[in-house]
């Protein structure tokens, strides 16, 4: 990064309490305008990282500047001026009212003996008017919503004026339609606005969705810090947060986005059970049907293939986030006859074939005609028949009559996708 473009600079800092270490050689720096979350599982030193940028806390080792300038050689106004904290919760002891809540966030710029400037009511104005408090201006902080309370926080903060925001959790506490009505907030503070956000936040989604950049910490060490493309990964959350879960790309905004992740039957693999990890296994795939199958097969230890799905499909998601091989088709196209070779090769190479709750059109009945070569290749075929063929078949019933052949001639039907793993 172009220091010139730094606004913050942390170098090797360490810090300990009562000689337990809590960040270990902590380094990294932050450009103007980034909006960067801070992900890591409790314990990890995240809040304790913010508290020593915002100078609350002292006797670190290492060099934190701001501006270029050693937060060590600056005076408490002068941080102030320069960053803002937005806490998880405040209640002051003292039946403050609203508009002098917000007004303690121009105390950098008050003298100790001084009065509040015209300037400082404006800047206070505006900062209640872009957050909505205005009209509870007079009430007692103390008899706020939890929704409200923050919003005046969020307000005192931005009075501060300050170009860095620094957010310890602000949303944890809050229902969805404030958590929303926050993020956008600050998002409008970061692109309109132009302040520089480094943010700690309980919903990994949260982060991801919003931020330029996401650092990973774990055992007080950046495990990972970059691009949301770069850093999250199933491998580096299972590694930070000791537990699995699924990246995959939403749907509707083409973002990242990670779920846990279950089995069907709500437990892992049985603990002592012997895998049949020699099968291969080839699932045909097709509009978010094949996803659990692969993941209860995958997480099982079975070597898998998928196909044929097409390139927006959330099968193709999961076969790369899996790192499964796989075979595509263009978007909104039918399976070209290539597309089918490729998967009647998979078909051939594998022990078992397995067609979960598919739709079926024109566009992807060659899946089907795969299946049906799979069964006369004498390989073990199973069909998971949850949902009535009937209400699945758009070929007008072409479809149906190919799959009860298929039936007939030998597969296995299941009703549900943890009934697979007792067939293999």
């Amino acid at each position: 990064m172009n220091r010139d473009n730094s606004v913050l600079s942390v170098k090797n800092l360490n810090f300990s309490y009562n000689h337990k270490k809590v960040l270990d050689n902590v380094s990294f720096d932050v450009g103007r305008e980034d909006f960067i979350s801070i992900l890591g599982p409790n314990g990890a030193g995240k809040s304790t990282l913010v508290n020593l940028i915002s100078g609350v806390i002292k006797g670190y080792e290492g060099i934190i500047k701001v501006g270029g300038r050693n937060i060590k050689d600056s005076n408490p106004k002068d941080i102030a001026k320069m960053i803002a904290v937005v806490p998880q919760y405040t209640n002051p002891a003292f039946g403050f009212t609203v508009a002098e809540m917000v007004m303690m966030g121009r105390n950098p710029y008050i003298s100790r003996f001084g009065m509040e400037r015209k300037e400082d009511f404006n800047e206070v104005g505006k900062v209640m008017e872009k957050t909505r408090i205005l009209s509870f201006a007079e009430r007692k902080f103390s008899e706020l919503s939890g929704g409200e309370k923050q919003r005046v926080i969020i307000a005192q903060v931005l009075a501060q004026d300050s170009p860095i925001l620094l957010l310890d959790e602000p949303t944890s506490h809050l229902d969805i339609n404030f958590q929303i009505e926050f993020i956008n907030l600050f998002l409008n503070l970061n692109k309109k606005d132009k302040k520089t956000i480094i943010g700690i936040f309980h919903d990994i989604n949260l982060a991801i969705q919003n931020s330029k950049k996401i650092m990973l910490l774990k055992e007080g060490r950046v495990y990972d810090f970059g691009r949301c493309e770069k850093v999250i990964s199933r491998q580096s959350l299972k590694s930070v947060f000791n537990s699995d879960v699924f990246v995959g790309k939403n749907p509707i905004t083409k973002k990242m986005y990670v779920s846990p992740i279950f089995s069907p039957t709500g437990q892992r693999a049985a603990a002592g059970k012997k895998v049949k990890k020699h099968l291969r296994i080839h699932v045909i795939g097709g509009g978010g049907a094949a996803s659990p199958v692969i993941n209860l097969l995958q997480e099982s230890g079975y070597d898998l293939s998928c196909g044929v799905i097409n390139t927006l499909d959330t099968d193709l998601d999961t076969a790369q986030m899996l790192g499964i091989p796989y075979v595509t088709e263009a978007p909104f196209s039918p399976i070209s006859i290539g597309s089918q070779n490729k998967n009647l090769q998979f078909v051939k190479s594998s022990d078992v074939v397995i067609l979960p709750e598919l739709e079926f059109g024109y566009g992807n009945f060659s899946n089907l005609v795969s299946v049906k070569e799979a069964v006369g290749l004498g390989k073990k075929v199973i069909i998971v028949d949850k949902k009535s063929i009937g209400k699945r078949d758009y070929t007008g019933g072409k479809a149906e009559k190919l799959y009860r052949k298929i039936i007939k001639d030998g597969a296995i039907v299941v009703k549900s996708v943890d009934k697979v793993l007792s067939h293999l």
